[in-house]
């Protein structure tokens, strides 16, 4: 069945619906904001991150990143999100993209999360009760 390939092999956690409702508030705030949507973008947003979170989070591969970035502690993990937004935030001072186009790509990964919460949820039957 394509949702055991999908799905991880365990319920959401908590924090895992923390960041889908997170995901679900940012969705209107940004993109309501926005003169034009783009939604050939939205839409190449939602694909990207559904490919991520699904088949490639559940890959061999996947796994291992997963499994080493709960292994470096909330510290590490700090560091590596603080990095990459950092990295994030000096291509985009350099490269003129504009900002309709990145907004609506990244409003479309954010409903990608949701689904994906979602999806996992119904797979799943409900939340786990405490994070590890």
């Amino acid at each position: 069945m394509v949702l055991r390939k999908w799905c991880p092999d365990r319920p959401p956690t908590w924090t895992d619906v923390l960041v889908g409702v997170l995901a679900l508030l940012w969705i209107p705030i940004n993109l309501a904001s926005l003169r034009t949507i783009h939604w050939s973008w939205v839409f190449g947003g939602v694909a990207i991150g559904l490919v991520a979170t699904g088949p490639i989070a559940n890959s061999r591969s996947g796994k291992r990143v997963g499994a080493w970035f709960r292994t470096i502690g909330v510290g590490g993990r700090l560091v590596v999100i603080l990095s990459f937004a950092a990295a994030v935030w000096i291509v985009s001072n350099r490269v003129d993209v504009p900002s309709e186009i990145v907004t609506s790509a990244a409003g479309g990964f954010m409903i990608s999360l949701v689904v994906y919460l979602l999806v996992s949820l119904i797979h799943s039957g409900g939340i786990r009760r405490i994070d590890d």
